[in-house]
């Protein structure tokens, strides 16, 4: 059997992480994507610094799975040739702003007309209503707009941003769901649809009862530190070689177990630990407890030992102890594919999630800036070596 989504055919005309990442989770699962780069720079993600012998790697990873062609849409016949294009997919996936893509003439109203069926994800800083709407913006100002940021780091220090832009991520994933979505109704009722989504409103819907805490009580969450502020004790512990786990004890059950695998069951019974608002309140006494617990043991070692006593806790890895860990590798997590471009094979998180029927596969990196503008132009357009030649003179691809 076949991938789930072989026969989709999806143009991804955006650019940085949100856009190329839904359409690559789409590509993972079989569908054909027509990745449109801008002919003299390409996708941004191609300038981002990490490279093997002058390719970029982050560009190998998110642009797996697609077809690149290149695109100058500033270019009215650029603009004519991807209307074309996409007439000939399902999909099509855009972050520009909005003003721009009703300048350029390629906006949903222009392309539906022909193409009743379409699906088109637009991707925007702020969504494509409301006063900022032509706003720019990436994933860091979306997530401190949305309201992640300000709760993230702890109370007295400054906000703080995750290692990895989290709203780009949640967004790719959000759209590509959206889209599947779309999909969906179109097959039920035979018409596409626009999906308008804003890069911050996936986080939003993340927070879940923070404007509901604050709508009906007045109150503002702070920064907490890795501190879960409703559940204790739930914090990271330096270990006694300094290697950090996570202990989140997040059931009554939990902390029985902590407790016997402490060797101190009476702090069960103890009126400051009994339930799990009394160990919140009496947080800062509970948790020395558990730090002086923690130099007992090397961090592998506690892990280890918890896990005996069915105490959820976990090592925090840095990148070189996931790839190294056996169960990353016993799952098949990750995945080396060979690029020909920089001569390596490149590593790269495999597909997620697994489907025991339909399973996703990662077939190739990205490839070279326009190295599919024979096959996309010539083979789906039909357009001749001389009409190429003549675009390429004029820089329109």
């Amino acid at each position: 059997m076949g991938s789930v989504l072989e026969g989709l055919r999806v143009l991804d005309a955006s650019t940085i992480i949100a856009g190329p990442l839904a359409a690559g989770l789409l590509g993972d699962f079989g569908a054909e994507v027509i990745k449109v780069e801008d002919p003299q720079r390409g996708d941004p993600i191609r300038a981002y610094a990490r490279t093997a012998n002058g390719v970029p790697l982050y560009h190998k990873v998110t642009n797996r799975n697609k077809q690149s062609i290149t695109l100058d849409l500033h270019q009215p016949p650029a603009q004519d040739l991807f209307k074309r294009l996409a007439q000939q997919c399902d999909v099509v996936i855009v972050n520009f702003r909005p003003a721009t893509l009703a300048r350029w003439h390629i906006d949903y109203e222009d392309l539906q007309t022909e193409h009743p069926g379409l699906v088109m994800l637009h991707l925007s800083a702020f969504g494509r209503t409301g006063p900022y709407r032509d706003r720019p913006g990436f994933a860091r100002i979306a997530e401190a707009f949305a309201g992640l940021t300000a709760i993230t780091g702890y109370p007295d220090g400054p906000p703080l941003f995750s290692g990895f832009p989290l709203a780009d991520g949640i967004t790719g994933m959000y759209g590509a769901y959206a889209v599947l979505l779309a999909l969906q109704y179109r097959q039920q009722t035979g018409n596409g649809q626009l999906i308008d989504l804003g890069l911050y409103e996936p986080i939003l819907r993340m927070l879940e009862d923070l404007p509901a805490v604050y709508n009906t009580m007045s109150v503002v969450r702070g920064r907490q530190g890795n501190q879960n502020p409703g559940v204790a004790p739930n914090d990271v512990y330096p270990a006694r070689d300094g290697q950090w786990v996570v202990l989140p004890i997040s059931t009554q059950r939990m902390f029985e177990r902590l407790a016997a695998a402490m060797g101190q069951p009476e702090l069960v019974a103890d009126p400051r630990f009994q339930d799990n608002a009394r160990r919140v309140a009496n947080r800062s006494v509970l948790d020395q407890k558990v730090r002086e617990f923690f130099q007992t043991r090397d961090a592998a070692e506690m892990v280890r030992y918890l896990d005996r006593f069915g105490v959820a806790a976990g090592m925090v890895n840095s990148i070189a102890e996931v790839i190294r860990d056996p169960h990353i590798q016993a799952r098949g997590n990750l995945v080396s594919l060979p690029d020909e471009e920089s001569g390596e094979r490149i590593m790269m998180p495999n597909v997620v999630p697994h489907l025991t029927q339909s399973p996703g596969q990662v077939r190739f990196v990205g490839e070279a800036l326009g190295a599919s503008n024979e096959r996309i132009y010539g083979g789906l357009l039909g357009l001749s070596h001389e009409q190429l030649a003549e675009l390429r003179r004029g820089g329109v691809i």
